[in-house]
This record gives C-alpha cells, sequence and structure tokens, in this order.
C-alpha cells in the first residue's frame, strides 16, 4: 500500500510543479509576444506618422523616428495618394530583429525606411506636433490622413483640450492606455489620438485554462489510481471469500504482484493452508478415535449381555443401565463419524424424488414414543414433491423435530411451503426459545448453551451441526428466528436448482 500512496504523492507533487512551470512559461511567453507586439504598433504609428510628414513635404529631415528614412521624392504626393500609400505599406522583419518599410508609388519605391536598432523611448508627441501644428495643411486634410492610419486611433468627443496638443492617460478598469487630445481652431471638439492594440489573448485567462488544463491530468492521474486501488480491493475481497470458503491455493493473475495486496493474499493463502492442515489432522484423529472405539464398544456390549444370563435380577438392572450407557457411546461415535464425513466430503449423496410428506410422517412414527407427550401439528400437502438425498435429508429433519421435541412445552408445529427456487421446511416449538446473540452458536460442533438448552436435555451438540451440512450439500442453508408461540424455529432451506451429487 506504501508504493500506491507514494504515487499518489507523486503525482500531486509532479502534477502540481508542472502547473507551476507551465503557467510561468506561459507568462514569459505572452509577456515576450505582448512585447514584442508592442514594439511593433509603436513602429507602426510612429512609420506611419514619419511617412505623412516626409511624403507631403512638411519635413525632410525625422531625427525623432525610429527609422533611417529613404526618400526618392522631388515633388510632395498629394492627401488621397498619402492615404493610399499608408494602407498599402510593406513590412519586412529580418532575424536581426530589424524592420524594413517601403512605401510604393506606380510600381515605384518612393519612401524607405529601416529601423535597425529601436531606442526604449518613442517621441510621438515631437512627430504629431510636426504633423498636428503644421500650417501646410489644412484640419480637414489631417483629420482625413488620421483616419486613414491603421495604426491609430481616432476617437472625437465634445470636451475642450487645455492646449492644442496635449498627452493624457486613459484608464479601462484594470487596464489603462497612453493617448493624445488634439483640438483644432477649425474644429468643434478635440480628438482622442491613441494607438490601436491588437487583439492579445487574456493573460489571466491563459493562467486560468493552464491550471485548469493540469488539475485535470492531476485528476485523470489520481483517478487512475484509485480505480486501480478499488480493483485489487476488490480482488482481495474475492481472495478472501474463496480462502474462506476452503480454497487452498492463490488464483492466477493477482494484480500488483510485487506490492502489499499479493504478500497479504499469501500471508492469509498461508494463514488458510496452515488452519486447514490443522482442521484436517483433527478430523483425521476424531475419525481414528471414533473409528477404534467402535470395536471395545462392540466387545462391550457383547459381554453385557453374555453377563445378563448369568447374574441375578439385581445385577440385571445394573447392566441393563451399562448397556444404556453403552449404546450412548456408540451413538456419540456414529455422530462424530457423520459430521466428520459430511464436513471431509466424503459422502455420496443420491438425489431423488421424495414425497416431502411421507417422509416426514415417517420420522414422527418412528418417534412416536419421544413425541407422545406433544401435540404435533402438521401443514404439508400430500403431493408436495422434493428433490433431495432421501437418507441424509430425513436425517436433518430428524434431527429438528428431536430438537424441538427437547425444549417444546406443549406442542410442535412442522410446516412446508415452496416457490420457483427453493424448498422451505419450518419447525417450530413453544420452548424458551434461543437468544439472537447464541443462534449462531448452536450450529458449532460440541457448543452448549448457557441457557435452558443445556446437556440436561440430552445431546451431544452435533445434531445441527449435522443438519448444517447436510442443507450446505444440499445447496441450501439452516435459519432460526423467534417462533410465534414463543419458542424457536428452524427453517431448513435448500434450492431446487442447485445441489451437489458427491460431497468430493
Amino acid at each position: 500500500m506504501r508504493a500506491e500512496m507514494w504515487r499518489l504523492y507523486r503525482h500531486l507533487v509532479f502534477g502540481g510543479v508542472v502547473i507551476v512551470l507551465s503557467c510561468y512559461v506561459v507568462m514569459a511567453f505572452t509577456q515576450a509576444r505582448f512585447s514584442a507586439s508592442r514594439v511593433e504598433q509603436l513602429l507602426c504609428v510612429d512609420a506611419e506618422i514619419s511617412s505623412v510628414l516626409l511624403l507631403s513635404g512638411i519635413s525632410q529631415q525625422l531625427p525623432e523616428s525610429q527609422f533611417n528614412w529613404t526618400l526618392q521624392l522631388t515633388e510632395p504626393l498629394s492627401i488621397s495618394t498619402i492615404s493610399s500609400l499608408i494602407s498599402q505599406k510593406k513590412w519586412l522583419k529580418f532575424p536581426d530583429n530589424s524592420y524594413q518599410l517601403t512605401f510604393e508609388y506606380s510600381g515605384q519605391s518612393v519612401l524607405m525606411g529601416r529601423a535597425y536598432r529601436h531606442d526604449k523611448f518613442f517621441k510621438f508627441e515631437s512627430l504629431l506636433q510636426r504633423f498636428l501644428l503644421s500650417g501646410q495643411m489644412s484640419y480637414q486634410d489631417k483629420k482625413s490622413l488620421i483616419e486613414n492610419m491603421p495604426c491609430l486611433s481616432v476617437e472625437y468627443i465634445s470636451s475642450k483640450s487645455p492646449s492644442v496638443l496635449t498627452g493624457v492617460a486613459l484608464v479601462h478598469g484594470a487596464y489603462g492606455e497612453y493617448g493624445f487630445l488634439w483640438e483644432d481652431e477649425e474644429a468643434d471638439g478635440a480628438v482622442y489620438l491613441s494607438i490601436v492594440h491588437e487583439e492579445n489573448i487574456s493573460l489571466t485567462f491563459t493562467v486560468v485554462i493552464i491550471v485548469f488544463v493540469g488539475m485535470l491530468v492531476m485528476l485523470i492521474l489520481i483517478w487512475r489510481e484509485l480505480v486501480s486501488l478499488d480493483f485489487k480491493r476488490k480482488t482481495f475481497e474475492s481472495i478472501t471469500r474463496q480462502i474462506a470458503r476452503g480454497r487452498s491455493g492463490l488464483p492466477k493473475g493477482i494484480p500488483d504482484s510485487n506490492g502489499t495486496l499479493k504478500e497479504l493474499a499469501y500471508s492469509f493463502d498461508s494463514m488458510s493452508s496452515h488452519i486447514q492442515r490443522l482442521l484436517k489432522v483433527q478430523r483425521e484423529m476424531i475419525n481414528a478415535i471414533s473409528h477404534e472405539l467402535r470395536t471395545p464398544i462392540a466387545r462391550l456390549r457383547f459381554g453385557l449381555e453374555v453377563m445378563k444370563d448369568e447374574v441375578d435380577d439385581d445385577v440385571a438392572k445394573s447392566i441393563e443401565a451399562l448397556e444404556g450407557d453403552v449404546e450412548e457411546l456408540n451413538t456419540l461415535v456414529d455422530e462424530v463419524l457423520t459430521y466428520g464425513k459430511l464436513e471431509g466430503g466424503s459422502l455420496e449423496l443420491n438425489f431423488k424424488e421424495l414425497s416431502i410428506s411421507q417422509l416426514v410422517d415417517g420420522i414422527l412414527r418412528h418417534n412416536h414414543l419421544l413425541l407422545q407427550h406433544l401435540s404435533v401439528d402438521v401443514d404439508i400437502n400430500e403431493a408436495d414433491i422434493v428433490l433431495a438425498d432421501e437418507h441424509h435429508l430425513s436425517r436433518a429433519l430428524q434431527n429438528l423435530i428431536l430438537n424441538a421435541a427437547k425444549y417444546a412445552a406443549s406442542k410442535i408445529s412442522i410446516t412446508f411451503s415452496h416457490d420457483s427456487e427453493r424448498w422451505q421446511l419450518d419447525i417450530e416449538d413453544d420452548g424458551p426459545g434461543i437468544a439472537f446473540e447464541d443462534r449462531d452458536k448452536v450450529f458449532i460442533p460440541f457448543q452448549r448453551l448457557d441457557n435452558s438448552r443445556t446437556r440436561a436435555s440430552g445431546g451431544y451438540g452435533l445434531g445441527l451441526a449435522i443438519v448444517q451440512r447436510i442443507a450446505f450439500w444440499h445447496g441450501g442453508a439452516v435459519l432460526i428466528d423467534a417462533s410465534e408461540s414463543g419458542g424457536a424455529k428452524f427453517s431448513l432451506i435448500w434450492s431446487r436448482n442447485q445441489h451437489q451429487n458427491t460431497l468430493s
């Protein structure tokens, strides 16, 4: 289990590191792209204003510009031509991060600028002052030109500017931009000029996407580990159930072959094998002792029979009492041997159709002396037929009926019922009953309860254990409940579809 926990911890740490590094890389990349894009936008504004100044003849030299310009014109161009050239300008970016800008007119280059290295400081205010405050161009021409500059944003406002050209900052929520307010004498209001910002993916949104994807990957990895752990848990539960049912040896293909699961499974298997060996030795010892007891018991019985013919009546009564003890001992040996065979699976069962009514009637007639002081109510249809081993089912029913007779105060009820899957025979008495916490103990061999159901009532503690094993090999079980008359209710249930032909 330590390996699985370490794997989960490793996934968490690895996922966290990947998320942090991914966010850092994305933020650095986005910042670099944004910085490069910002520089290109600033250079574009510089180029557009500078080209207007040079192509219109307002200025011949522009030291404020980031470009080194080469002008190949002898006469200024018209406003409409300049507007057309601005919209059709050609950009080139070289590997050394330098830029070249070309303006062509009639198929020839009329203006070319090269920005080899750009300074950190852009002097737009000086360029705008040269352009907007020039007296060589009318307000309408200036307005037409700035409206045709793709990299310059134009917005007309009604507020007044404190001077002809004023630098202002405009704040949009958490973001801000810097621009200029221009107010001409011919204009009715001011014009706000700013740099057009390209659409950039929001940095916050990108980080959120990265975190979400990272968390999703982490959850998938952790989910896989949890599914694997749950599969191993179910496998281990299945193995423990098989071991509990007496299976020896582990199944093939156990997952986590090098982990704790297989070690634990092998430990359980070793423990189960050890327990099975102890039980086998115990059964063999009990069976051997029981078999060995049969011979001296037979000799005792024969000797007592011979002695009865040679003694007087007083001694004969003592001999008869001894014969009763010998018969009781013989019965005990028979019970032990029967239980050993049922537990060890060495009996052969022959299933056939039986009349449950005739079977119960035969048991009642055979034991009428033990039942004569009780009222026995039988609720069984004579047409009911069951599939069972006659000898062992009769033994189980006889044990249940005689067990009920030992503790019943006045009556016993025997009821048979069935459905499409099982048969059920209920035997109830009006005796003291069995406490709920003691109901499982009655099936333990030689187990006695500390109540009225004690050895004083007879028996050896094997009768119900034998009934349970017979029910098991019939594909059923024995259940205990409280009787409506206040005593105990034993229900022998066996399957109509599942049974063993042999116990081996």
